[in-house]
């Protein structure tokens, strides 16, 4: 009828705007507008450097700010959802209730963003002209290339490797209304969670979040993964890469975009295994794995590589740290693990090269959050 039509009608546009326009709404409270310049500390002085456009301890990405708050709108989602699905598998809870307390948090998420948001640095004029201003041929080329790859992860490619793992067992939670009480793969009921590989899916329930949307704007998984979300998330990965290669170099855009290029190139020709890094980045973009080494890990690195510039780490930066590291507890158990122990690693660096222990300090507490996905995934196993 016509009223299923419009119902129809209406969850597409909530589809698009959730894919496009929702992320900045949850980014804004890890992202905060400024310069994000840093500079040099004073040699010789003692002092340690400002931190421009630093508020209550949370980064800035500069000229990146907007394209950074897209970036982490995803981690917020990806790291809330995690311990409702975990908890909802484990007492044996539906998918639909899983939603509904999916759309609480997300209000909640929106109401604690809209008090961030009053302040007029975010406004999206001011953030989109101070990403074009100043934007160079390098990065213009660099952007081209993204942008063309991610048409054809949407249009011109599918892939099904590791659909066991992530569309199946959210196929078969949407149409059962279910979390793991079936086996994706073989429609056989779960009696230990040991079999199969569904202890990893108990530890590191992706599929669950892939379920949770296919139900709210009702799509199917396999379309959700294999077509619409691969163009965003290959966006994603390379927005990451440019707040790398910005932060290295200072804020210098010509550098930033050639960096990024080469990046490209690199994983475009990395397509010699179905197991590299690049090939899960550029071809495999909604598995766990992929988002481990697209966003987990590069913004672990230009989380640390601001904290070594600046001598010293924020509250504000422990928070980022613990948002980043639980999203990759919902991605993958294994990569939970290896961003916590790449968070460790650059953390101790760091506090060496800054002599400044308090960065390792700070740096534990979140390291609690991927210790705490291996333990479940022991105990289920």
């Amino acid at each position: 009828g016509i009223g299923d039509y419009m119902l129809r009608i209406l969850q597409i546009g909530l589809f698009f705007v959730f894919l496009t326009i929702f992320p900045f709404i949850p980014g804004s409270l890890l992202i905060l507008p400024g310069s994000g310049t840093l500079p040099e500390a004073v040699s010789g002085s003692g002092k340690k450097p400002i931190r421009p456009g630093f508020i209550a301890g949370t980064g800035s990405a500069g000229a990146y700010t907007l394209p950074a708050m897209w970036c982490a709108g995803w981690i917020v989602m990806f790291a809330s959802l995690y311990w409702p699905a975990v908890l909802c598998i484990l007492f044996h809870r539906s998918l639909s209730e899983l939603t509904v307390i999916c759309l609480v948090i997300m209000a909640v998420l929106i109401l604690a963003a809209a008090f961030r948001l009053r302040n007029p640095e975010y406004n999206p004029k001011k953030l989109i002209d101070g990403y074009i201003h100043g934007i160079t041929f390098p990065e213009i080329i660099a952007s081209a290339a993204v942008l063309g790859h991610a048409i054809i992860t949407a249009v011109l490619m599918h892939i099904d490797n590791d659909d066991y793992a992530y569309v199946a067992n959210a196929t078969t939670a949407l149409d059962t209304n279910t979390l793991l009480k079936y086996i994706g793969g073989t429609g056989k009921e779960v009696v230990t969670y040991g079999a199969d590989g569904i202890d990893r899916l108990v530890s590191s329930p992706q599929f669950a979040f892939y379920a949770v949307v296919s139900k709210l704007f009702g799509t199917r998984p396999a379309a959700l993964c294999h077509t619409y979300l691969p163009p965003f998330f290959t966006c994603m990965f390379f927005i990451c890469f440019f707040m790398v290669g910005y932060r290295l170099f200072r804020g210098n855009r010509q550098k930033t975009g050639v960096f990024a290029a080469f990046i490209f190139l690199v994983n475009i020709s990395s397509y010699y295994s179905t197991y590299t890094a690049g090939t899960f980045m550029m071809v495999r973009s909604w598995q766990g794995k992929a988002q481990i080494v697209g966003m987990v890990l590069p913004l672990i690195f230009w989380l640390y590589t601001g904290i070594l510039q600046n001598g010293s780490m924020s509250p504000g930066e422990t928070v980022f740290l613990a948002a980043v590291l639980e999203a990759a507890c919902l991605m993958t158990s294994m990569g939970a693990v290896l961003a916590a122990g790449s968070a460790f690693v650059l953390a101790a660096i760091t506090a060496i090269i800054a002599k400044e222990r308090k960065i390792l300090l700070m740096t534990l507490p979140p390291l609690i959050l991927p210790l705490i996905t291996a333990a479940i995934y022991l105990k289920v196993s």
